[in-house]
């Protein structure tokens, strides 16, 4: 993601008046989607890893043959708890990375503007 911030940044420094008022709306529109769902997509994880942590507590109640006849499951359950854990990590990460490049982004279109107003390419009454 550094990379690709980087470079819409490097193309930020090139354009208009006119070209960062057409590209800031829809950059952020779109950012705050991916954010959306990545959020949405975090709290559903959260509620399956408690539904998953219930159903091991549930099998660790079981009497010790029955804990024994089902470990096979409760082994995998615990598997797949720790990939649903790395996952939403992973994606709450990505999360707060589209939060930085978004803000990373809009600090690089009002510095073009204040590079424009300097250059006196723009008028001072933004």
């Amino acid at each position: 993601m550094a990379s690709s911030g980087a470079s819409t940044i490097s193309i930020i420094e090139a354009l208009t008046l006119d070209g960062i008022s057409e590209f800031l709306p829809v950059a952020k529109r779109k950012i705050q989607e991916y954010i959306d769902i990545i959020a949405e997509s975090t709290a559903s994880a959260r509620l399956e890893e408690g539904n998953a942590r219930s159903t091991i507590a549930l099998y660790k109640s079981f009497t010790a043959e029955r804990q024994r006849q089902y470990k096979h499951l409760l082994d995998s359950l615990a598997r797949v708890l720790d990939k649903m854990i790395a996952c939403r990590e992973k994606g709450e990460k990505d999360m707060h990375g589209f939060m930085e490049e978004s803000i990373n982004m809009e600090k690089a279109c009002m510095k073009r503007i204040e590079d424009l107003m300097k250059k006196g390419e723009i008028g001072k009454n933004i």
